[in-house]
């Protein structure tokens, strides 16, 4: 009977258990979220820091020579111009590179859409 009993109990425990681990995992995925807008760069740690983003003061990262790229589309950057925007971006700490393409956002400086991937690496590494 004392066995009935402690089996009953350890199955309660395991379903407990397994009920408590489904129920979070679906807290982790809100439903609610809306997706990403078409122009998104995929960078949503980037993308969410708003608030930044409102701040008028620029931060420069010894990059002032991007400035001459303004207005530039991101998909027509000269191989030079690439490679002027890759020397800054490896030389910057991980947890400078979201401040800085805040920085070339207000400052009217397209991320090139060749680094991209390399910047999400870098930010995610």
């Amino acid at each position: 009977m004392v066995g009935i009993i402690i089996g009953i109990a350890g199955l309660l425990s395991i379903l407990g258990v397994a009920l408590f681990t489904y129920l979070n995992r679906n807290k982790e995925q809100e439903p609610g979220t809306p997706p990403p807008d078409a122009g998104c760069c995929g960078a949503h740690a980037v993308c969410e820091k708003g608030l930044k983003k409102v701040e008028t003061t620029i931060d420069y990262f010894d990059d002032e020579e991007l400035d001459e790229m303004k207005g530039v589309p991101s998909g027509n950057y000269t191989d030079e111009q690439l490679e002027q925007f890759r020397d800054v971006l490896y030389t910057l700490r991980k947890e400078e590179i979201e401040d800085w393409m805040i920085s070339l956002e207000k400052r009217e400086i397209h991320f090139p859409e060749l680094l991209k991937a390399e910047a999400l690496d870098l930010l995610q590494g």
